[in-house]
């Protein structure tokens, strides 16, 4: 079978390098090799004539230099990497800040670290579509749910669509997008900004929370006050325009709120889907919304979709009646299934995962696959992931 990734397992210990050896060594789609570093460079790359798809790069008691080392390589000759070392929340967080992409303890888990490498296969795979597309998702009205919309689109993408996706939490003081994933907050999405300049997809990478069903997410997890006005909104342009050459898709939650940021986002999107519920006073408040992306922000209205969360078609406004006060056909009704939507929200588990049957989910599903343009993937397990790479 032809080898569609080459990964090199690097590192001081022979033993772990043997141990990963092994365990990968069956696994089609893989073409191994092995260096065990014995000189005084800390980099696992060093006079590496042809650098691989891939590194695994086992980490010593020297941690902090071999760290270092692939933090310090040219943009240009670093390769995606999976760490591997002791339990240390410190050593691990180091190594996700300078751009790998996992983190195990040893001896390391065969099936994660066979997903990680899956992930970096699919990224390396060749793409007619280089430049992936951006959703913004924004509330019409205060709690119209928006960022529930956000959230449950993008892991829709990325678990049924099977597309790389970036979910952007831009609630810079309030946003919380890590508790509905059941990740601890963090993220570094205010230093990932000022860093654009000079930072690839690794380094971001490094700087974003991921997700078991390879959703990456980028919120700001500082525990400073952070305002509009601190946003460099050329910087973050550039962040955009690199996630968009890492990812399929950004989705992105927006604030209800019209600032520059806001409004920068808003009118870099290949799509704003506005969301609102279903009553009057929401109506309203979309069609004021309305008015200012298409009249003082010049979003063209065919660019806008209308979301409307927790539809219930037995009440007295009716999608027509919507319709024809916004003056948007383009709308997309999400049933109202309240119980379970607040239990998922509640668990930290995506509504996907936690109800997949839902009419909520299946809504949601729906358009993950009209907006992305693709149909939702067989789930078969990793053997089928590893066929698909391997062109079976």
């Amino acid at each position: 079978m032809k080898a569609r990734i080459t990964v090199l397992i690097a590192g001081r210990k022979a033993q772990e390098l043997q141990e990963l050896e092994d365990m990968l060594g069956d696994q089609p789609g893989l073409a191994l090799s092995k260096r065990l570093i014995t000189n005084g460079h800390s980099d696992p790359l060093y006079n590496v004539k042809e650098l691989p798809d891939a590194l695994i790069f086992c980490t010593t008691s020297a941690w902090e230099d071999e760290l270092r080392s692939l933090d310090d390589r040219p943009v240009t000759s670093r390769v995606p990497t999976v760490v591997t070392g002791p339990e240390n929340m410190t050593i691990m967080r180091t190594a996700m800040r300078v751009g790998a992409r996992d983190y195990f303890s040893f001896p390391a888990p065969k099936q994660e670290v066979l997903e990680s490498l899956v992930r970096i296969a699919a990224e390396l795979a060749p793409d007619s579509d280089s430049k992936g597309g951006m959703f913004a998702v924004i509330n019409a009205k205060g709690g119209s749910g928006a960022s529930t919309i956000a959230a449950s689109l993008a892991h829709s993408l990325a678990e049924r669509i099977e597309q790389r996706v970036a979910l952007l939490d831009m609630d810079l003081q309030f946003g919380n997008l890590a508790s509905a994933f059941d990740l601890h907050e963090g993220g570094g999405l205010v230093d990932a900004i000022l860093r654009a300049d000079n930072m690839d997809l690794m380094a971001l990478e490094g700087h974003m929370l991921k997700h078991k069903s390879g959703l990456h997410l980028l919120g700001n997890g500082s525990d400073q006050l952070v305002v509009p006005g601190d946003i460099d909104e050329g910087q973050l342009q550039k962040l955009l325009a690199l996630l968009r050459t890492g990812y399929d898709h950004t989705v992105v939650d927006l604030p209800r709120q019209i600032d520059s940021v806001t409004g920068m986002l808003l009118e870099s999107a290949d799509r704003v889907l506005l969301v609102l519920q279903q009553s009057i006073s929401h109506v309203q408040d979309a069609r004021r919304l309305l008015h200012y992306l298409t009249r003082y922000m010049g979003v063209p209205a065919d660019r806008i979709g209308i979301v409307v969360n927790r539809w219930d078609k037995r009440l007295a406004l009716t999608a027509g009646d919507i319709e024809k006060a916004l003056g948007i056909g383009d709308m997309t009704f999400i049933p109202n299934d309240y119980a379970k939507v607040a239990e998922s929200s509640n668990l930290g588990v995506p509504l996907l995962e936690a109800a997949p049957g839902s009419p909520v989910s299946r809504s949601m599903v729906r358009m993950a696959e009209t907006l992305s343009g693709k149909k939702v993937v067989p789930q078969s397990g990793l053997g089928r992931m590893w066929r698909k790479l391997a062109g079976a």
